[in-house]
């Protein structure tokens, strides 16, 4: 008499089984490879003795798979096969981006048969989880993989629990598209970007022992301050010198430590601050300048010093201002025309020449000008 193999499977699935995410649920499962050789797409086979369904989200071992095939169901679990995905696509519907696991591939393999069917130059397929979401997608709609424009020409949605679309190259649009981050129309409902992160206190400080410092961070989106921005604060050595997500820093003992600022949801935007914990405090200057990064030529802007002692910003210091062409070539293109302790006014000179290049405006510490920060000025059209 023969005995079932299932019983055995189900043992092996209770006893040897994997935990792992299904829809983000945590199940435990039987994984293993769904052919003996390597190949460029990730196929396994997944047994569970919960229920599986075609398109059904995977998350094993830090990667994330879709079941691609029907479901084998018997008395004891549920088994198919699963492909990992190997790109993420995103879709942008007249500014609403959203993001979708995929698995793109330039050929279509026949499960059943094992043939290859090859694609025209320039195409591709990509199966996608059907859902709500998925199900918005409309011929015609663009979207970028690997920094390249497609165009969905082809829809079937006739497996069920999986939409397969077929796509072929679309021409690119650098005044719209996101080529970078691979989001098709971005600009066409966004306002390009550009972040900067600077930690106010200078870029270095000391504290005392046991004492605290306050840093203060200054967060700029194309120039303007934002209000309340999202900072993560970290230290380098936290035996040394600690910081809580308020930027508070404290000495803990003698010693150095790097303090990093980031925005907390563009983490490549930082700055830094090199702090050392001290007994005894000595004046330890540094001076900030705020104002705009440019200026329009024949108009002005106002600029302002601050300087910080310590990490701390103090009132009892002033600056002398002075002005340079970044190429120190004369005569400059612009002027101070104002100046009054730690503010001053410059003024860009008027030649259409001056266009896209850049002046230097200097602060040096009065009581010691050696101590000195620049800040340089990009001149711009009137239009």
């Amino acid at each position: 008499m023969t005995r079932s193999i299932e019983p055995l499977l189900d043992f092996f699935l209770r006893e040897k089984g994997e935990f792992l995410q299904i829809n983000g649920m945590q199940q435990k499962a039987l994984i293993h490879d769904a052919v003996d050789k390597i190949q460029s797409a990730d196929e396994k086979i997944i047994r569970a003795v919960v229920p599986l369904h075609t398109g059904d989200f995977i998350d094993y071992r830090d990667e994330r798979y879709i079941i691609t095939s029907q479901i084998d169901i018997n008395e004891y679990s549920y088994r198919g096969r699963m492909r990992k995905c190997n790109f993420q696509i995103a879709f942008n519907w007249n500014g609403n981006v959203k993001w979708f696991d995929a698995i793109v591939e330039g050929k279509s393999f026949s499960i059943d048969t094992g043939s290859v069917i090859s694609l025209p130059d320039g195409s591709i397929n990509i199966s996608l989880q059907d859902n709500a979401d998925t199900r918005d997608i409309a011929l015609n709609q663009r979207f970028y993989n690997t920094n390249q424009p497609f165009k969905v020409k082809g829809i079937n949605r006739t497996l069920k629990g999986i939409i397969q679309l077929s796509c072929t190259l679309d021409s690119m649009n650098t005044a719209y598209d996101d080529v970078e981050n691979n989001i098709a129309d971005r600009w066409k409902y966004e306002i390009a970007h550009t972040y900067a992160l600077t930690i106010d206190n200078g870029t270095e400080a000391n504290v005392l022992l046991n004492d605290m410092l306050q840093l203060n961070v200054t967060a700029t989106d194309n120039g303007s301050s934002i209000a309340n921005p999202a900072i993560t604060f970290f230290s380098s050595d936290p035996n040394v010198v600690s910081v809580d997500n308020e930027g508070k820093v404290m000495g803990i003992q003698l010693g150095q430590a790097i303090i990093t600022a980031k925005l907390t949801y563009h983490s490549s935007i930082v700055d830094t601050i090199q702090i050392t914990t001290v007994e005894t405090l000595t004046h330890n200057y540094s001076i900030t300048i705020t104002g705009n990064a440019t200026i329009k030529v024949g108009q002005s802007a106002s600029y302002v010093s601050h300087i910080y002692d310590n990490g701390t910003e103090v009132f009892d210091q002033s600056v002398q201002w002075s002005l340079r062409n970044q190429d120190n070539t004369t005569p400059v293109m612009g002027s101070i025309t104002a100046s009054a302790g730690n503010s001053s006014t410059v003024k860009a000179g008027s030649s259409s020449s001056y266009i896209n290049k850049y002046i230097v405006l200097s602060a040096a510490l009065t009581s010691d000008p050696t101590n000195t920060i620049e800040k340089t000025i990009q001149l711009k059209s009137l239009y």
